[in-house]
């Protein structure tokens, strides 16, 4: 350091002590240290900017001093106390000070981590002093304070916040539906804390944590405490304060972090969760509805109660971008989720990086159909943050649901999941996507799950459905259809049982049956207020007629009906179903039908909502191309298709154009693709095509001489159709005798 100048010797300082800084801030995320070992660090450094500038000033004057530029005369006392400081300033002594200092810090952090790991005194974590286990289920009780939509909202973001913890498991309020009923309480109560803690006691749950909200002057003061459940003893506790109302979800923030290192967090993963603050909103009012709305989303709840709460906050707060957000995906109609999002897309620079990555996302995968820079905007997020659930999950939604490439989204799925198990979605898009694959087992064990820790949710009721479908066991696909019943009372769980009882009937040959079961789901759609309740719940007897008991005409005759009754018209632009309508008049072969229907869609709706059909139109040329025995045409067009969200639409129009080409072995390999792909809606797809497929197979099969595999498939088909209505069973008696017949031949 000799002989340089106090600005080189600044400089050396600055970037010794910014690499300094960047080791220390590496080794605090990577080894878990605690948030206050880079604060110590940055004052030993600025404790040592004046030690080194006095160093280098006394080394400075004694360089001097030695060539005789400067001559003193100095008494002894002076002399010695000269001579004392210049052995003091050495740079020597300030490396070795510094080290030491450094040294030191190391020791109090290892100490620290050491005491708090092995659950040694004031800072030993509560789970390594054994007064907690890991993972232990911990009842959160509601905050009192003096105002009750305050304390609702606190208590809603410190449950959601704690739910991110691995160390603990939030008990879920619909946990305790239960032991409130056997209390002889209202379960709808509010959980004070002694309530809670009887709840705890009862169920056998270790602790409860309860929390208070007092004014002070302006602002407020946020308190909570974790209790043993058995003995009443506080664990532990913590208190922060509050400027105002706006500052309370921050300081609950603040809050539970505190209460999860003190259980026992380990302080990287207190960094990586993303802060409850970050949506941006300046009501708390609005803020308490969206985070309930956002809790229930998460638990599989009402999806009437969230909607209604979105649209509270978006009343309040018409500038909240994120609930609006929200409402583009969750809205009933086409038109409202479009609204919702230009809404959010419109406010977008307002947004935190976060919020409007995620908005932009959504506006372009939902609004524009443009799955690129939706991806791209979700790949942005992943790469600030590897551990944004919201951006894992939804990227794999683009891949599952629009793309259509199931392994890269299970990839995707599957790191939602292990970042966090808590939230029902995570567990139902893994076992979907599983079903997908073929991982049935795989998905059984996910399902198991969330139907142990969701057991209200009804997306995950039809996911047993689907797993049933998808393995072709129409037994366990109506009874897991019955699992509707233990849901709690709504129309539309109603609706989905008597559906899929009617595709179950219908997949058997039971015409009549099958009709009667739609017609009672109408009217469960008609109660919970959907519109088109008999066209909606109506349309797959078209394809009974058609598919089924092969009577195009009557199937005509049916569609124009329903569609006499509830026109399209009577429904906005967006809304009115064009594309899947002109799919019914194309699978009739009515040319003329079909094309009108196509051009009131590009004269009604606006081009920007008319992106992503080309696949949809390929396919309705392709079906009316077939029923113009344009059999060659019809299958180059068909092939042009990119099936990105529908594993068997290739499948059977091809197969059928082949099958009408006298093509049999090409016709058979479509068909068997049909009947062996793994998807999880194949129940809409089987109702009405799987048993006549089975029973061409056994045909084809037959005339190629493969009686081995017509057998197979004529008993398939007739063990399907053993008790279908009287008029379907001539085919089954014809293949009953075949397959009897080629038995005896065969020995």
């Amino acid at each position: 350091m000799g002989g340089r100048s106090l600005i080189q010797i600044l400089a050396l300082y600055g970037a010794g002590s910014w690499l300094v800084l960047q080791v220390v801030d590496v080794l605090t995320d990577n080894m878990g240290l605690p948030d206050w070992v880079f604060p110590f660090a940055l004052i030993l450094l600025l404790i040592g900017l004046p030690i080194i500038l006095t160093t280098a000033a006394v080394q400075r004057r004694m360089a001097v001093a030695s060539t005789g530029a400067a001559q003193v005369t100095e008494s002894a006392p002076e002399s010695r106390a000269s001579e004392d400081v210049r052995r003091l300033f050495t740079w020597r002594n300030a490396l070795v000070g510094g080290g030491l200092a450094f040294v030191m810090l190391a020791i109090v952090t290892g100490g620290f981590m050491y005491m708090r790991n092995a659950g040694i005194g004031p800072v030993g974590s509560l789970v390594a002093s054994g007064l907690l286990e890991d993972r232990a289920p911990i009842v959160i009780a509601e905050f009192e304070s003096p105002d009750a939509s305050i304390g609702a909202a606190a208590t809603e973001a410190l449950r959601i916040d704690l739910a991110q913890s691995d160390i603990v498991e939030v008990v879920e309020p619909a946990a305790l539906v239960g032991a409130m009923e056997r209390m002889q309480r209202d379960p709808s109560e509010p959980l004070t804390f002694e309530v809670a803690r009887e709840v705890a006691v009862r169920e056998g749950y270790p602790a409860v944590i309860t929390g208070e909200i007092q004014m002070v002057g302006n602002g407020y003061t946020l308190s909570a405490r974790i209790v043993d459940a058995g003995s009443g003893q506080t664990l532990a506790s913590h208190r922060e304060s509050a400027k105002d109302a706006d500052a309370i979800i921050p300081a609950i923030d603040r809050l539970s972090s505190k209460m999860r290192e003190r259980i026992g967090e380990s302080y990287s993963d207190l960094r990586a969760d993303a802060p409850l603050d970050e949506v941006t909103t300046a009501s708390l009012e609005a803020l308490e509805k969206y985070t309930e709305s956002i809790a229930i989303f998460d638990r599989g709840g009402d999806t009437d109660l969230m909607n209604d709460l979105l649209e509270e906050a978006v009343a309040i707060d018409p500038g909240f971008a994120m609930a609006w957000r929200k409402l583009g995906l969750t809205r009933d109609t086409r038109s409202g989720r479009i609204e919702a999002l230009e809404n959010a897309y419109e406010g977008r620079d307002r947004l935190s990086d976060r919020e409007r990555l995620l908005t932009e996302a959504a506006y372009h995968e939902r609004v524009r159909r443009d799955f690129q820079p939706a991806i791209n905007a979700y790949e942005r997020l992943i790469e600030m943050d590897p551990n944004d659930t919201w951006a894992l999950n939804n990227l794999g939604v683009i891949y599952d649901q629009d793309l259509g490439q199931h392994e890269v989204a299970y990839d995707y799925y599957r790191k939602a999941l292990e970042r966090d198990s808590t939230t029902a979605v995570h567990l139902r898009n893994v076992a979907r996507t599983e079903i997908n694959l073929g991982m049935y087992e795989e998905a059984r064990e996910h399902l198991e799950q969330a139907t142990e820790r969701f057991p209200t949710d009804d997306v995950v009721v039809r996911l047993w459905v689907s797993l049933a479908a998808s393995q072709q066991d129409f037994e366990a696909v109506a009874a897991a259809a019955e699992r509707f019943r233990d849901l709690p009372s709504d129309p539309r769980n109603d609706m989905a049982r008597l559906a899929t009882l009617s595709d179950v009937a219908l997949v058997h040959g039971r015409l009549g049956e099958a009709e009667r079961l739609a017609e009672e789901s109408a009217r469960a759609h008609e109660r919970a207020g959907f519109p088109d309740p008999r066209r909606s719940m109506l349309s797959g007897l078209v394809w009974a007629d058609a598919n089924v008991r092969r009577d195009p005409e009557a199937a005509a005759r049916r569609l124009e009906s329903l569609l006499l009754a509830e026109p399209l018209d009577a429904d906005d632009p967006v809304n009115r179903n064009y594309i899947g309508t002109a799919f019914q008049w194309a699978r009739l072969g009515d040319r003329a039908r079909a094309e009108a229907l196509l051009a009131e869609f590009e004269a009604e709706v606006p081009e920007e909502y008319r992106t992503d059909v080309s696949n949809p139109y390929l396919g309705i040329e392709g079906l009316l191309l077939m029923h113009e025995s344009r059999f060659e045409d019809a299958i180059e067009t068909l092939r042009r298709r990119e099936d990105r969200g529908c594993v068997l639409c290739e499948f059977v129009p091809v197969a059928a154009a082949f099958d009408s080409l006298g093509m049999r072995d090409s016709a058979i390999a479509y068909y068997e693709g049909y009947v062996d792909a793994d998807w999880h809606n194949r129940l809409n797809f089987d109702d009405d095509t799987l048993a006549p497929t089975l029973e061409r197979l056994g045909q084809l099969h037959d005339e190629a001489g493969d009686l081995e595999e017509a057998a197979i498939y004529y008993a398939r088909f007739v063990e399907l159709w053993d008790e279908a209505d009287l008029e379907l069973q001539p085919r089954v008696a014809a293949a009953r005798a075949r397959l009897e017949e080629i038995l005896r031949q065969r020995g």
